[in-house]
């Protein structure tokens, strides 16, 4: 076996990559999503991608990569190897690569994920030094069985408690209310269990709103109070697999217990139902026990989830 790691060239490997990478992720991946990726990431980010190949053939892809909001020394070391191929070393050379580049260029932290019904990868990932962080759960809902019956009454109570809610669209998508999205959406994702303790800045935050094609204002959901934001519900739209998904919902500290996150979470539905997709998926912590009720709650239906790994260099 003479296997040969280089750099992926998005105009020849691309198409492979994708075919490898897709037999892993829950949503398949093509060259153009790949292409995307690289597009969008912001300047003083990094990304890295590498192939495997014995002869013409793509056997095996890594990914090392670094946002520049990341805190210092936290690197992502992503391996993946064709499944006829696996138990051949390939994935061991490939993971030593990445390490040994990430390791070159500052890193002191290495984050993978793993799905929860691979142990192959999972075994994988700790005889090499990595240990589980968080458990994600994920979880989706049939738009075209959802019944909102059951709910009627919720969002007009929240109102009548003196909460607001409206679209980033609705708001004007200004630079000002993007500010306070951002204000909202850093606060608690930091709050969250799953965080990393990285967020964006503002001017991140902005970026990936200009870049990503999921990106919708009338996918923000926001709540306020007067003119203090204070709770949303991220979503976004996936063309490819005519599909939405609930990015982050969440809520300032001293507005909670009022049930603004479910109304969060039903704006978020209809949001969805409106774009006329099929179904609609979220991660959740497995410590984050509110927003797991939450969602169970509004029948979200649990799926195979992530293991979020770390090794320490």
């Amino acid at each position: 076996m003479n296997i040969t790691i280089r750099p992926a060239d998005p105009q020849t490997d691309y198409e492979h990559a994708a075919e490898i990478i897709s037999t892993f992720e829950r949503d398949a991946v093509s060259a153009d999503t790949l292409r995307e990726w690289d597009r969008i990431a912001e300047a003083g980010s990094l990304r890295r991608r590498m192939v495997a190949v014995e002869g013409e053939q793509i056997v095996g892809y890594s990914l090392v990569s670094h946002n520049i909001w990341d805190k210092n020394g936290l690197y992502i070391a992503w391996v993946v190897v064709d499944p006829a191929r696996r138990g051949q070393g390939i994935g061991a050379r490939l993971w030593q690569e990445a390490q040994d580049f990430a390791q070159a260029h500052g890193a002191q932290l290495l984050s993978a994920e793993v799905l929860d019904n691979d142990p192959v990868s999972l075994g994988f990932a700790e005889k090499r030094g990595y240990v589980t962080e968080h458990h994600m759960f994920e979880s989706v809902i049939d738009l075209k069985t959802f019944d909102p019956t059951p709910f009627e009454g919720v969002l007009e109570a929240v109102k009548a408690d003196g909460i607001r809610f409206f679209s980033l669209a609705d708001a004007g998508d200004t630079r000002e209310a993007r500010h306070k999205l951002w204000e909202v959406n850093y606060t608690t994702a930091l709050e969250d269990p799953s965080s990393t303790g990285s967020f964006p800045d503002a001017e991140a935050l902005n970026h990936i709103f200009n870049t990503n094609s999921w990106f919708r204002p009338d996918g923000q959901i926001l709540a306020a109070d007067g003119e203090n934001y204070v709770g949303l519900s991220a979503v976004g739209y996936y063309k490819d697999s005519n599909s939405a998904y609930n990015l982050m919902t969440g809520v300032m500290q001293a507005y909670r217990g009022r049930k603004i996150a479910l109304a969060l979470k039903l704006l978020s539905i209809r949001a969805a139902q409106n774009w006329g997709v099929d179904t609609i998926r979220t991660n959740n912590d497995s410590q984050n026990a509110p927003m797991l009720a939450i969602n169970r709650k509004l029948g979200y239906v649990p799926q195979p989830g992530i293991f979020r790994m770390t090794r320490t260099l």
